[in-house]
């Protein structure tokens, strides 16, 4: 596994969540943490959200 939580390649990457996420309907997050098999996304208003891979397109 990887030492921090910032030590893996998908850290700081923009990416596009392929459903909206709630409500809001936001479609487009950074990555800022990983948490086991999940990317922890933070969104434009600040929010984090628990994602998988596959819930998730890179540019």
């Amino acid at each position: 596994m990887y030492d921090t939580d910032t030590d893996f390649p998908e850290y700081g990457r923009q990416c596009d969540l392929k459903e909206p996420w709630r409500w809001r309907g936001y479609r487009r997050g950074t990555v800022v943490r990983r948490n086991g098999y999940r990317f922890i996304i933070e969104v434009s208003s600040g929010a984090t959200i628990e994602l998988y891979e596959d819930e998730i397109e890179f540019d």
